[in-house]
């Protein structure tokens, strides 16, 4: 991952922390801007671990992510998961969570984590 990415991620976590407060559990990136191999057309893939995912929380998501579309001009893919989701997908192995596992960025300037 470059760092005009870690930035924007940086950024929004702390947009998505603001507006979320305890609610927010991780926030993840991943995808071919994480590898390095994306191209202009690229989207910007980010996983958002919530304790409990409903309409008032994805709409506070989807404005974040369209502030910053506006701004960077990236085309961002957000997919939300409830924690509940997530820890199934965890228990089970599915190819989406082995995919995060394997090329996640868990690092402090954009991965948030609360327990």
């Amino acid at each position: 991952m470059f760092k005009a990415e870690k930035q924007i991620l940086k950024k929004i976590t702390g947009k998505l922390k603001k507006a979320l407060g305890n609610g927010l559990i991780a926030v993840v990136a991943f995808g071919s801007r994480v590898r390095g191999d994306f191209t202009g057309e690229s989207d910007f893939d980010v996983l958002i671990v919530v304790r409990e995912r409903n309409a008032d929380i994805l709409n506070k998501i989807i404005n974040i992510f369209q502030e910053f579309e506006l701004k960077t001009n990236i085309p961002f893919s957000p997919i939300v998961k409830s924690m509940k989701t997530f820890e199934k997908e965890k228990a089970y192995q599915t190819g989406f969570f082995r995919n995060i596992e394997s090329e996640g960025v868990p690092n402090n300037s954009c991965f948030h984590i609360r327990t």
